[in-house]
């Protein structure tokens, strides 16, 4: 196959440099003279008309690089041409270095996906064994079009190039809270393509997929139609991506077990894994897996596996108890496997890091099935990786783009990860490597932001025994993506990249959203002033200025992916109002502390005026940039938190100009616990409290934060169920607080609000509650947990007095006032139920330890 370019002008040479993405395995360029395409050159190829997309991209691109009109396309059928195209062909392979070429062209991966490129003697050539090896080629010809001044013009180059790795993939999270639109998921696999990426993993489609047979999953929360998929497939297939699932089959199904109707499914209600010693789960399985075969035609199916932490907890434990948890593990893997190929699946999928701990598993998995081993961090060496290739079986890496929960991907620690894990695995023999992103905690990055890194993984993956000039590769990130050469670009992602290498913001890049998002007048104490921490953010605020300003600049001159400017712009937009933020926090402290400075009254009032104008533009653009790439499901839970910091700063304005003392924004309620006897079982306790009332009642409503599962009565009628957990996943965050409105079932006298939790995590099942009851002469009864409730094992008459680590931002972190009539819970850490986690993977006998550790960030007021 190829493509034969004629009648190209010849010029004096130019000494440019070339920035192809990624670099070919072999290119050797001379400079003593140049070839330009005109209106006179001639395309001659022998592509069917099927494939008449390929030479269209080539078209599309001279225009956009200011052809005047279209190249004449000759379809070659004279042997003549033929004969003249073949000699042109082998007078110029010659020049190759020796058996180089005839050595190449019998590599698998050279017939898969290579190609050639020759342009020499006012002609030029793309030549290939395949449809994808030509359509490679002629993103390398854009590319060194592109990389020239008047875009046109390309120099004697001579190029042979094959992937080294056959598979060269992303892992990109849709199911976390921001699911692309397929306009968005297009963009992507188009620009990924021209980068020579191959595989495009959706994340994860067991939630995500508009089931026939299950239509309440993913409902209202942006699942795919399968129309969707089927449009999505196609496009991807004319630039020779494959679309994959990702279905997890056994944990992070939180999203699905939280919903009572597929309890029965779980480990336990809100579980993160199913119950694999419930038949039934297969048929549902089987039946998801059906529907999903209809649509995803591609070989590959990844059936997840990782991260199952709840497996043989509560439902499966007998089950797992006679068989062992690692033949459990392997019969599960295996009725999977199963079910897959039965759907014509040839390649199964599965992740490391359950299956490599047992050697059951290892021993006797189906050694076809495809380990894709993941690693987030910067080593060079992984024992693990070499653990599983002892078992013969095939292996894709997977490093990651370290976006989760972060405002901008850590430039400096993704690069390390995916250089150094692709290249330990290339050596290792992998098939592969799919580099991914991920969502964690609502997924409320601006996604356009993963592209650098993917881009970083197609360099690496197509070569991984080459170093990379990172500097090289930047320019030709920016030449390539945005169509300009411009220092500023350069400048911008190395203002980002220091920021976080050298912590500029004073926190973990992970846990900037905590603090952003955090109460700014959360506490008014001197050691609270000394952990606010601001220096150089004054600086920072300057370079902030200079980043917008230059990317206003930019927006108007960039030839391609203007939006991508723009979200730079509201990075630093973002990061400037953190630094603003962080210092009137500690304005309004010394405010505070100093009792009553009218100067510097004034100064936190203009500050905070300034900063809700700022916050409000800022919630405005970001929800422009959501809508721009992703669907409206998902966005109003992000919204909510931007909207109660409004609140907070509108309600510090009120109380500043009314000269009235601090006054804590967090709930009063203590969280609460029994005691730490059941650590690492499953264990329930009873919570009770006595309310008495002597009027009518108005209103009525009750907050509730479970430890782990929590039932809720009122004087004997059950209200509801709360599920609180440590999760990633979107639906546990939303519903990790609930708040009940049981005014009708309050009386006068005494009323027993009654909390039966059950820990299926075996941590100390600590709650929290905080309610009010409005009485008709508008008197307010706050209900609250502390140390005047107590608890029991039996529900019986053994009640004894809890213990409490205390409230609000103790322990739990902020928790500030819910607004009950619009049952908008608390703002809370997404975080939160970190502590009952924690305790529950620790020893019981360290559990003094955990105390020692609250009480000291109490102490210190390190908790925001």
């Amino acid at each position: 196959m190829f493509i034969y370019l004629e009648n190209l002008v010849k010029a004096e040479g130019i000494k440019e440099e070339i920035f192809l993405i990624p670099n070919p395995r072999y290119v050797k360029m001379n400079n003593s003279y140049k070839m330009k395409i005109n209106e006179y050159t001639k395309l001659f190829t022998d592509l069917a008309e099927d494939f008449h997309y390929i030479i269209e991209q080539i078209q599309d691109t001279l225009l956009s690089f200011s052809l005047k009109e279209r190249l004449e396309i000759i379809r070659v059928q004279n042997l003549e041409k033929l004969s003249e195209i073949k000699l042109f062909l082998d007078e110029n392979i010659t020049l190759f270095p020796e058996t180089l070429y005839d050595k190449v062209i019998t590599n698998k991966n050279y017939r898969d996906q290579g190609y050639l490129l020759i342009s020499r003697d006012s002609k030029l050539i793309i030549e290939a064994n395949s449809l994808q090896g030509i359509f490679y080629g002629v993103q390398t010809f854009i590319q060194l079009l592109n990389s020239s001044q008047d875009k046109l013009s390309i120099n004697n180059i001579k190029i042979l190039d094959f992937p080294a790795l056959q598979i060269r993939g992303v892992s990109d999270d849709i199911s976390r809270g921001q699911a692309p639109k397929i306009e968005n998921l297009k963009k992507f696999i188009k620009n990924l393509s021209h980068f020579k990426i191959n595989q495009y993993y959706l994340v994860y489609m067991q939630d995500m997929f508009r089931f026939k047979n299950y239509p309440d999953i993913g409902k209202d929360r942006g699942a795919y139609s399968k129309e969707e998929i089927e449009e999505l497939i196609e496009f991807a297939k004319n630039r020779f991506v494959e679309i994959i699932p990702i279905f997890q089959t056994i944990g992070h199904w939180d999203n699905i077990l939280h919903n009572p109707r597929y309890w029965k499914y779980g480990e336990f209600p809100g579980s993160n894994s199913v119950n694999i010693a419930n038949k039934d789960i297969y048929e549902i399985l089987d039946k998801m897996i059906g529907e999903l075969s209809e649509v995803f035609t591609s070989e590959y199916f990844h059936i997840g596996a990782d991260e199952s932490f709840d497996v043989g907890k509560v439902n499966s434990k007998q089950c797992i108890e006679e068989k062992g948890l690692g033949n459990a593990y392997l019969n599960h893997y295996k009725k999977v496997y199963d079910i897959v190929k039965k759907h014509g699946y040839k390649k199964v999928v599965i992740y490391h890091d359950i299956l490599y701990k047992y050697e059951d598993v290892l021993e006797n998995l189906p050694k076809d099935m495809i380990i894709m081993y993941w690693k987030y961090n910067s080593k060079k060496s992984h024992p693990i990786l070499d653990k599983i290739k002892n078992y013969d079986f095939p292996i894709i890496v997977s490093p990651s783009i370290m976006d989760f929960n972060r405002i901008f991907p850590s430039i400096d620690k993704y690069e390390q990860n995916i250089t150094n894990l692709i290249k330990y695995g290339y050596n290792k023999g992998i098939n592969g490597e799919i580099t991914s992103s991920w969502g964690d905690y609502r997924n409320k990055e601006i996604r356009e932001n993963r592209m650098y890194g993917f881009l970083f993984s197609a360099m690496v993956g197509w070569d991984p025994g080459k170093e990379i000039n990172k500097a090289i590769f930047w320019i030709g990130l920016i030449i390539h993506f945005f169509g300009i050469n411009d220092h500023r670009l350069i400048e911008i992602f190395s203002k980002f990249r220091l920021i976080q290498d050298k912590n500029l913001l004073h926190t973990r890049s992970s846990s900037y959203y905590n603090h952003f998002f955090a109460h700014p007048f959360n506490k008014n104490t001197s050691k609270y002033r000394k952990n606010i921490k601001i220096k150089g953010f004054k600086d920072l605020i300057s370079d902030m200025d200079e980043v917008i300003e230059k990317c206003e600049e930019l927006e108007k001159i960039v030839l391609k992916n203007s939006i991508n400017i723009r979200n730079l712009s509201f990075i630093a937009k973002h990061i400037r109002f953190y630094c603003k933020k962080r210092i009137n926090s500690l304005n309004v402290v010394d405010f505070h502390l100093k009792r009553g400075r009218s100067i510097l009254k004034d100064k936190c009032i203009n500050e905070i005026e300034n900063l809700i104008s700022d916050l409000k533009n800022l919630l405005n653009e970001y929800e422009i940039l959501w809508l721009n790439c992703s669907k409206e499901d998902g966005f109003k839970p992000v919204e909510q938190k931007y909207l109660w910091l409004l609140k907070f700063y509108n309600e510090k304005l009120e109380e500043l100009r009314s000269n009235k003392k601090w006054q804590d924004p967090n709930i009063p309620s203590e969280l609460i616990y029994l005691d730490s006897s059941f650590i690492h079982q499953v264990h329930s306790t009873f919570y009770r409290k006595i309310i008495q009332i002597d009027e009518e009642v108005e209103q009525a409503y009750l907050q509730v934060i479970a430890g782990c599962f929590s039932k809720v009565s009122i004087n004997g009628i059950y209200m509801g169920h709360v599920i609180t957990r440590r999760t990633l996943n979107c639906v546990g965050i939303e519903n990790n607080i609930k708040i009940f409105n049981f005014g009708e079932f309050i009386q006068k006298g005494e009323n027993a609000i009654l909390i039966e939790n059950i820990d299926y995590i075996g941590g100390i099942g600590p709650i929290n509650i905080y309610g009010i009851i409005k009485l008709r002469s508008e008197k307010i009864i706050q209900i609250k947990t502390d140390k005047t409730w107590v608890g029991s094992r039996t529900n019986e008459n053994d009640w004894k007095n809890v213990k409490s680590f205390g409230s609000p931002p103790k322990a739990t972190g902020g928790l500030n006032y819910p607004d009950f009539e619009k049952n908008i819970p608390s703002k809370a850490d997404d975080s939160m139920p970190f502590l009952n986690s924690l305790v529950s993977k620790m020893s019981k006998k360290y559990f003094w330890f955990v105390k020692i550790i609250v009480r000291l960030f109490n102490r210190y007021d390190v908790i925001e």
